[in-house]
């Protein structure tokens, strides 16, 4: 991996969330572009790389399952990273299971924003 500020891309539904998540993420040195629906994630892909997606869960249209599995087709060596308002333990375990870096659970705090963004990232290096 190339030296550098990592690329973020943050998928949400939610817009306060994903200007949340961008401001954060930037304030740490990240790149950061945001998305509010997966199709639109999934066009960003198309036209530029990104070292970790973060995606919700729950989605109208395509959910975070739905869109890590085009987007690593897209991107094999990004990391991924779900955020989730509904995590029971049955969708960490298949997150965890599908090749998700880390799993965060809304609300969160900044710290555990970058502390979850670092686990991602670091699995990335781990497994490129």
């Amino acid at each position: 991996m190339k030296q550098g500020k990592s690329k973020i891309l943050v998928v949400d539904d939610a817009g306060p969330v994903v200007i949340l998540c961008v401001n954060i993420l930037q304030s740490l040195g990240y790149a950061v572009r945001g998305a509010n629906r997966g199709e639109t994630a999934l066009e960003h892909l198309r036209n530029e790389s990104f070292d970790l997606m973060i995606v919700d869960y729950r989605m109208p249209g395509m959910d975070g399952f739905q869109v890590f599995e085009q987007a690593r087709v897209l991107r094999p060596g990004m990391g991924f990273m779900l955020i989730t308002a509904h995590g029971t333990p049955d969708v960490t375990q298949r997150a965890v299971e599908v090749g998700f870096g880390a799993v965060l659970l809304k609300p969160f705090t900044s710290d555990e924003l970058r502390a979850a963004v670092e686990t991602a990232l670091a699995g990335k290096r781990e497994g490129a």
